[in-house]
């Protein structure tokens, strides 16, 4: 595993809201940093962003297709501090995919959501998810995702030739149901964005196929 072509971009806060920070950390006022993360054992590279040792990596491929509907992989690797984490493929709260994840034993769990105003996200039916691994150990749990439906949604798309930009949620507070994709969960404590030029979270199409149908 390493990293290369390491990046520098600009974050931003949320507006007000479910996924807004009642007091965001000056930790999301720095610059957030992209590089590539790549995985020996599957030759999947991922475009990678990092803010603090205190919020989750998180980690994006997509396939080297020319179409604009098309499955994404996610990883998130979150420090056990985190009740749970969120991941907006529009950049923003409202009106796109929302992938949220949290610890689940020994392992995590993944729920789709999405959300028409700020309120807690319902549950959402148009993205689908397959869990590729999850874990928990003593500092850290971790879930990689591949999703049918976060790349093309009613009302939006991703670039997959261009940049974009994301947003992420976290909050302390463990949900109410952890072995539930459709448990409730509290208001996020910190938010942040950043934008990320797809072309870089590439992956050969036949390299993304193998990965995605394994284990």
């Amino acid at each position: 595993m390493r990293l290369l072509n390491s990046a520098i971009i600009t974050t931003a806060l949320l507006a007000s809201g479910v996924f807004s920070a009642p007091s965001p950390s000056p930790d999301l006022d720095k610059r957030q940093t992209t590089s590539k993360y790549c995985d020996a054992k599957s030759s999947v590279c991922y475009l990678q962003v990092q803010t603090t040792s205190l919020y989750p990596i998180f980690r994006i491929a997509i396939p080297d297709v020319t179409s604009t509907s098309f499955d994404t992989l996610l990883q998130i690797v979150a420090p056990v501090s985190l009740g749970w984490a969120g991941f907006s493929w529009g950049g923003g709260m409202t009106l796109n995919p929302l992938t949220v994840a949290w610890p689940n034993g020994n392992k995590a769990t993944v729920s789709s959501r999405w959300a028409t105003g700020r309120l807690t996200p319902s549950v959402y039916s148009g993205a689908t998810y397959k869990t590729l691994s999850s874990s928990k150990n003593a500092t850290h749990w971790a879930i990689e995702v591949a999703c049918t439906g976060c790349s093309k949604w009613n009302g939006g798309n991703l670039d997959n030739n261009g940049i974009n930009t994301f947003a992420w949620a976290v909050s302390k507070t463990p949900v109410a149901q952890p072995a539930s994709s459709s448990s409730s969960f509290s208001v996020h404590n910190n938010v942040g964005t950043f934008a990320a030029d797809l072309t870089t979270a590439k992956v050969p199409q036949s390299v993304f196929q193998q990965h995605i149908k394994s284990p």
